[in-house]
């Protein structure tokens, strides 16, 4: 196969052939008969995707590269939230390699290039039934576990310089982040690792160094429904049409919110009844440069990029209907049981001019660390992300990269 003129963009996905053609070899050598391609076809033929499963589900990625100089990197897997894809991490790429950072961005089902639900996973998401939407839900976590195992095995990442000890010299291995709604994912990727094939689980225990659950929305922590009761949000908005929903959701969640100082300072010992009067409903009116929402400073084409609408109305709104028990279950089983992968380093990091809905999620995990927590669980750190709204990585992708290296 010969590719004619091809060339890379900077901090984008696509491999372009300025030919518009690959020139295919019917004996895999120059000459001979051809066939011509479109760039759409040379697109697909040179997108990153890896296979994740048995009947050949395909997750689109995005990576950084080995970071030039530093052999002993750390790899981080960034998953996306809702309705955002992988694409919304681009802005720390260029701040990675001088951390000794490879970034990889997962693109999760239903997103860009991604593989689609089938009928049947989304069937399986509205139906209600606890038994089939814990099924969907496990079979998330191990898409994610079998991503990081064939990027472990096919990149050959450089393992922690320091196995015995995580807090020590934190060169090489990896960590994962899931970042809003995608903590449903990566919590169900912690909660059934322990049950993988024993080489796989080995595997994955000798490399995984950090997880980071990045200002959380409820889904993901199993927050019970009561707690969240009176928040609002456009996404369940019934007087804002479906084909506008998308833009009120995103100057809604990438505002700036001025919650009560007093509540932050204390926080989380405050009461559910002392946050719930501390937290702004909207966000800072008629704010100065720093604190307008994100997406008013991205550009359209920047905001096509990073945004997959469509989920809007098919896979999103059906993990509302994901009973949050389900989802508690994960949780517990993630963080209560520290037998694998015990010195694994956990951060529940809350951004304090976020959306509501992040900050009284994290108020409830934080509250159950900082109370009821068993010995034998795994220590998890809370840490403050002052002056950051729900999309930092964006706004300020230098500070962001910066707490994260040193989270992980």
């Amino acid at each position: 196969m010969y590719i004619h003129s091809f060339v890379m963009i900077p901090d984008r996905k696509h491999v372009l052939a300025k030919s518009a053609c690959i020139r295919l070899s019917r004996h895999g050598q120059a000459g001979g008969d051809c066939t011509r391609f479109s760039l759409d076809e040379v697109h697909a033929y040179l997108m990153p995707l890896a296979t994740v499963d048995e009947v050949g589900t395909q997750l689109y990625y995005e990576d950084t590269g080995v970071p030039p100089g530093r052999p002993n990197y750390q790899t981080l897997l960034l998953i996306h939230g809702g309705i955002f894809n992988g694409a919304v991490y681009r802005p720390m790429f260029a701040h990675a390699a001088r951390l000794g950072l490879r970034l990889v961005t997962l693109n999760m089902r239903d997103y860009r290039d991604s593989s689609p639900y089938t009928p049947s996973d989304l069937a399986a998401l509205g139906s209600g039934d606890h038994h089939e939407q814990r099924f969907v839900l496990r079979a998330r976590g191990v898409e994610v576990a079998s991503f990081l195992l064939w990027f472990i095995r096919m990149e050959q990442i450089p393992p922690p310089s320091s196995p015995d000890d995580y807090n020590g010299n934190r060169g090489g291995g990896l960590a994962l982040l899931g970042w809003s709604w995608g903590n449903i994912i990566t919590i169900s990727f912690l909660a059934h690792a322990a049950t993988l094939p024993d080489n796989d689980r080995r595997l994955l225990g000798a490399y995984l160094t950090g997880f980071v659950m990045y200002d959380c929305s409820r889904h993901g922590l199993g927050v019970p429904r009561v707690i969240m009761e009176g928040l609002y949000s456009p996404t369940r908005d019934p007087n804002i049409p479906e084909e506008q929903r998308h833009t009120a959701f995103g100057h809604w969640v990438s505002g700036y919110y001025a919650h009560s100082p007093s509540v932050l300072a204390a926080f989380p010992s405050v009461t559910l009844d002392e946050l719930r009067q501390g937290v702004s409903q909207v966000p800072i009116k008629d704010p100065s440069p720093d604190y307008v929402a994100s997406v008013v400073n991205m550009s359209a084409e920047e905001l096509s990029e990073i945004t997959d609408p469509a989920v809007i109305t098919s896979s999103h709104p059906l993990y509302y209907n994901v009973d949050p028990a389900l989802c508690k279950e994960n949780l517990d089983a993630a963080l209560l049981d520290a037998s694998w992968c015990p010195r694994l380093r956990v951060a529940l990091v809350w951004c304090d001019m976020s959306v509501p809905e992040t900050i009284m999620s994290t108020w409830y995990l934080a509250r159950q660390v900082s109370e009821h927590w068993p010995a034998s669980a795994r220590k998890v750190d809370l840490v403050r992300f002052e002056g950051a709204n729900h999309f930092p990585h964006w706004d300020q992708p230098k500070r962001t990269i910066e707490l994260l290296a040193g989270l992980i």
